[in-house]
């Protein structure tokens, strides 16, 4: 037995809904004869009548009410895959699952998804929030389309796609009440003792740091909370003596209600802030693996979103072998002021 074509059923209710085979083959664009032939393969099949016909008449069986019914079913659900598929690939539909550290998740997401949404409402996005290597095994498994990280020591290898984005300063931060927050000016050893509030660092990032603040004999980066939660970071430095290492863009809000003060740190001045706390953005991927048009989407309003907000990368990463090829000239971009930098911390805190 054969399973019946769409355009049999098409033609099925057609005649279904006429009673009648010149109109019904006019409406299915078949001839009268192509349409009584189909008729008969579909009677033949399933071994019954479908429709009593007489010179006069064409009537519906009780066998051809019940084939219409669940042809009409299926015509409907045809009509809703073909629709599906024309969304899908103009991006109005589909899911993006995306992940995110803290920091990267403040900075460059919120707008790109607002972005996507108000052009595309119809399409789903969910964001993993976790540290760099967490992401990195998720990745593998293939349950992201792409991840944004903070990618200075990332090694990458000849399965993944790592599309540096630019760069973003960062900075110590502290509730006006700390003892550290008068002083007019401080090098990076006076930050010896402290307890600070940071994301998970790269392991070489995290001992350039302790290398730089600790004093002889004494603690250098000493981090007494380690977490993915942005807000729970910031309110931390809010509510106690730890010191944040943050960007601006994480901290707007506390910077401008007096919350939080930036310290004035020189070794963090340009030229040398390369050189101590500069953040490279980027996205990770997958390489070869087809991506929806979503999630293209999404991808590119994330790269639009880093040239407004982002410096051009000063240092591209590589492998550890790539790290001796020529570097590429920084870009002539100016960084942006710090206002245009964030959205509202508020409106992702908590959804860790």
């Amino acid at each position: 037995m054969h399973t019946p074509t769409l355009r049999q059923l098409q033609q099925l209710v057609y005649l279904a809904e006429e009673r009648h085979f010149a109109r019904a083959a006019q409406r299915a664009h078949v001839t009268q004869s192509a349409l009584s032939r189909s008729l008969q393969t579909l009677e033949d099949e399933a071994g019954m009548r479908l429709f009593d016909r007489s010179s006069r008449s064409v009537e519906i069986t009780a066998v051809g009410e019940r084939l219409v019914a669940r042809a009409r079913s299926l015509l409907s659900g045809a009509d809703d895959l073909g629709r599906e598929m024309r969304l899908l690939r103009s991006g109005d539909a589909g899911e993006v699952t995306v992940g995110v550290g803290a920091f990267t998740g403040l900075v460059l997401l919120p707008d790109a998804m607002a972005r996507l949404y108000a052009e595309h409402p119809s399409v789903r996005i969910k964001v993993v929030q976790d540290n760099w290597r967490a992401l990195m095994d998720v990745l593998q498994q293939g349950k992201l389309d792409f991840f944004l990280a903070h990618i200075t020591d990332i090694r990458t290898d000849e399965s993944l796609d790592l599309e540096p984005l630019g760069s973003l300063p960062g900075y110590f931060y502290c509730r006006p009440t700390h003892p550290l927050a008068g002083r007019r000016q401080l090098s990076v050893r006076d930050l010896a003792g402290q307890h600070f509030a940071s994301v998970a660092l790269p392991p070489d990032f995290s001992r350039r740091l302790d290398d730089l603040i600790a004093a002889p004999g004494g603690r250098g980066f000493d981090v007494a909370l380690e977490s993915e939660n942005a807000g729970l970071l910031v309110e931390m430095a809010v509510r106690s003596d730890v010191v944040l290492v943050a960007g601006d863009a994480v901290v707007t809000q506390e910077l401008a209600s007096g919350q939080l003060v930036r310290l004035n740190v020189a070794e963090l001045k340009e030229p040398r802030a390369s050189d101590l706390l500069l953040a490279q953005f980027g996205i990770l991927r997958l390489k070869g693996r087809t991506l929806s048009p979503a999630a293209l989407m999404l991808m590119d309003m994330v790269r639009a979103q880093a040239a407004r907000m982002l410096t051009g990368p000063r240092r591209p990463p590589a492998p550890r072998a790539a790290r001796n090829a020529p570097r590429s000239r920084p870009s002539s971009r100016k960084k942006p002021s710090t206002p245009a930098r964030s959205r509202s911390r508020n409106q992702t805190r908590g959804k860790a």
